[in-house]
């Protein structure tokens, strides 16, 4: 079922088990998301719910983690509603204890990390702290390495003083089949405090060492099955009556997605009362909600189907008219707008725009939204290659331009769709080439802020490519003139956190360009 929005009281109605990722959904940095506490502990009253915080950060000590959460004002969480990667791991290495019971375990990891499985998996670490090539060689290449020690694991995690040393000890551990390769989570890098700078993460770490061996590890963070089924044995929960709060595509939504979970795509919630007006609750804004599948088949799930739960298609048409030909060609063009609304009426137009600075000034942008989805693509083909009325038109149109082109677009489950407007506003269309194999990436670090952008009813629709141009993004905004287009965005770069989003997108973007259009007579975004 795909919703817009979602209230208070049907969550509660609806779903008896809570999991919520930790930073950037229940704080951020240092700092509570407003609402959260409250949140949380309207939850913990209620003896028939269960929460739980699944954190992938395997760097902290379950007793170092409640102090911060207590510092931060969750209090009324206690050890049991925290679940970690590291907690997972020594709950394996435990309930294996007739392999690891007293074992050695080669650890490229943090000395939390260390103390965790030793206290609670039974085992005896070694490989933690700096390993230089220097303690190996005073060469360029090490060809021999200390194996006097015989691992039954190799545990791979976050580690400052990874190394080539230790890829080599780990490598050549694991070439024995029967040594386990174990990882705590595969994000690749985590969020810090400076805007723009990138932290590896233990995927960093472990991909090395796969490359290296070639061996696929089980992996106990986020998305992967072995927290969910230590969340199962530990709380009994019904995956049909669980939701999952999270920012991250990757991680947070694949999780729920894989486990039979309410997940994946931000919708807006409301607090509810008989005399009231919803009031929006910031953080709850970033709910994410998309289809169930089949747990065995996630990693085959396409990024469209995770980036955008609608069925809805739209295309982009864009048509560069000849210079002094705008009336003749916006007639013409209305013309085929009616014929195409008499032979298919779910092909809809909705935003309809003439460029006024960018690019081309002698250009034209059509937004339709293809109500039937995929059917109505097919219906589009169709009736363009047989329909004489639609072929007359369409000729009419193409005769006053120089270029055409069409896209086929879906939109992103964090942005609304695109809705009517009254009059008298003026649209900048952005568009943005990313590099290969980046859009989960950005629509991870877009679905926490584009909330920073909607108090000024500024976001019109955000898409991005199916047919035509691949790994492009189309965001279009709305502002009711340019110089209220400057004091926006001004606006926006004054509120803590917005820098943090364009830093994790810019170095995404291959190319970028904006144009500013003003709607014809023919657009519902007027």
């Amino acid at each position: 079922m795909s919703i817009n929005r979602i209230s208070k009281n049907e969550l509660l109605a609806n779903y008896d088990t809570f999991l919520f990722d930790a930073d950037g959904v229940l704080w951020t940095g240092d700092i509570p998301v407003p609402g959260a506490i409250e949140w949380i502990n309207l939850l913990l009253e209620d003896p028939s719910k269960k929460v739980f915080v699944l954190t992938n950060n395997s760097t902290k000590t379950l007793e170092q983690y409640m102090k911060k959460i207590e510092k931060l004002g969750f209090g009324h969480l206690g050890r049991n509603n925290v679940i970690s990667p590291a907690i997972v791991l020594a709950d394996y290495l435990k309930s294996n204890a007739d392999k690891f019971s007293g074992e050695y375990v080669y650890l490229i990891g943090t000395e939390n990390l260390k103390a965790t499985l030793e206290n609670d998996g039974g085992v005896k670490c070694f490989g933690t702290g700096p390993d230089s090539i220097r303690d190996h060689t005073d060469g360029d290449f090490i060809h021999k390495v200390d194996m006097s020690i015989a691992p039954k694991a190799v545990v791979c995690s976050y580690d400052a003083h990874f190394s080539y040393p230790k890829i080599m000890k780990a490598s050549n551990y694991l070439q024995d089949p029967s040594v386990e390769y174990l990882v705590t989570n595969q994000d690749y890098t985590f969020p810090g405090p400076v805007p723009g700078v990138v932290i590896p993460g233990s995927g960093a770490t472990s991909a090395a060492v796969t490359a290296v061996t070639g061996r696929d590890p089980k992996v106990f963070g986020k998305p992967h099955k072995p927290m969910a089924d230590f969340l199962l044995r530990r709380a009994h929960v019904d995956p049909k009556r669980t939701v999952m709060f999270g920012d991250r595509l990757d991680t947070d939504i694949m999780f729920g997605n894989a486990n039979g979970q309410l997940s994946a795509t931000p919708i807006q919630c409301q607090n509810e009362s008989e005399n009231s007006e919803p009031q929006k609750q910031g953080w709850i804004s970033r709910l994410l909600k998309g289809q169930s599948m089949d747990p065995s088949s996630w990693q085959k799930q396409s990024h469209s189907s995770l980036l955008s739960n609608s069925e809805l298609m739209y295309e982009f048409m864009t048509h560069n008219y000849r210079p002094g030909e705008q009336d003749a060609y916006l007639d013409a063009f209305g013309k085929y707008k009616n014929e195409m609304n008499q032979k298919n009426p779910s092909i809809e137009l909705v935003g309809s725009w003439t460029c006024a600075y960018g690019r081309t000034r002698d250009q034209a942008i059509h937004l339709w939204r293809h109500n039937k989805g995929y059917e109505d693509v097919d219906s589009s083909i169709s009736l363009h290659g047989k329909d004489s009325g639609i072929r007359a038109a369409d000729n009419d149109v193409a005769k006053l331009c120089g270029r055409r082109k069409n896209l086929i677009v879906k939109s992103f489950s964090y942005w609304r769709e695109p809705e009517q407007r009254p009059p008298n506003h003026v649209y900048d269309l952005r568009s943005y080439v990313l590099q290969p194999g980046t859009m989960i990436d950005w629509a991870s670090a877009w679905a926490k802020g584009i909330q920073y952008r909607r108090e000024a009813n500024q976001d019109v629709g955000g898409f991005f490519a199916q047919v035509g141009q691949l790994y492009v993004v189309y965001h279009i905004w709305a502002y009711p003139s340019m110089s209220g287009r400057n004091d926006t965005r001004h606006a926006t770069w004054a509120k803590p956190g917005w820098d943090a989003t364009v830093a994790n997108t810019v170095p995404l973007i291959k190319k970028m360009q904006s144009k500013i259009l003003t709607p014809t007579k023919y657009s519902q975004l007027e």
